[in-house]
Order: structure tokens, then C-alpha cells, then sequence
């Protein structure tokens, strides 16, 4: 389960990167934020031997793992809800993701996904 998923996440991180280079924003930081939640289900399941079942729950155990990242995690999250819904959260205005945003955001995922497979290769 532990390799389906970090493929995936590589999968989705590469789709993102193809959408930026082609200038197409939208959806970009959410594939991103999908990359990386991949790679942290594929680094609780070798760790704690499951996966969390929700967003609220995975992000907090990542923090937990990773917490040199947790600014990069907060980050993601927001531009992977303005990317979805247009805002932060309900409620708060309505607002464009700018492309600095995004390629912050690829370039985030970019570097917890090698954190993460540095931590599964040690874990083996």
C-alpha cells in the first residue's frame, strides 16, 4: 500500500507541474495539496501501520511527523480551499489564487515528498 500510494502522489504532483507549465492555474494547488496528502497516507501507513480517514486527522498526525513543515502544511491547505472554493474557509472572502501562490505550493509539496520518501527508505 505504502508504494500505490506515494506513486500516486508523484502522479498527481507531476499533473500539477504539467498544468503550471501550460499556464492552466486552476486546480494546480489542489492537485498539489493531493500529491502531498498522498504522500503523508503513504508515510502513516508505515509508520503507525494505517491511514487516518480524514483530512483534519491526517493533517494533524503530519504536523506531528513533520513538523519542520507545518508553516508549508497551514499554506497548503489555504491555497488548496481558495484553489476549490475560492476562499480560505466559509465565510471569508472570495478571492483569486495568484500564480506565486501556486508555484509556493508546488514547490512545498516538492519538498515534503522528498522529506517523506527519505523517512520511508529509513523506515525499510
Amino acid at each position: 500500500m505504502v508504494n500505490i500510494d506515494m506513486e500516486r502522489a508523484k502522479n498527481l504532483l507531476k499533473s500539477a507541474e504539467d498544468l503550471h507549465e501550460q499556464g492552466d492555474l486552476a486546480g494546480v494547488a489542489g492537485l498539489a495539496y493531493a500529491a502531498f496528502e498522498s504522500a503523508i497516507m503513504s508515510l502513516t501507513d508505515k509508520i503507525n501501520g494505517k491511514d487516518y480517514h480524514s483530512h483534519r486527522l491526517r493533517k494533524e498526525r503530519a504536523k506531528e511527523m513533520l513538523s519542520k513543515h507545518e508553516d508549508k502544511m497551514d499554506f497548503l491547505w489555504e491555497v488548496r480551499n481558495i484553489d476549490f472554493y475560492g476562499n480560505v474557509k466559509l465565510g471569508s472572502s472570495k478571492r483569486e489564487i495568484s500564480p506565486q501562490e501556486v508555484e509556493n505550493g508546488l514547490k512545498c509539496v516538492k519538498e515534503i515528498i522528498v522529506e517523506i520518501e527519505t523517512i520511508i527508505n529509513e523506515e525499510s
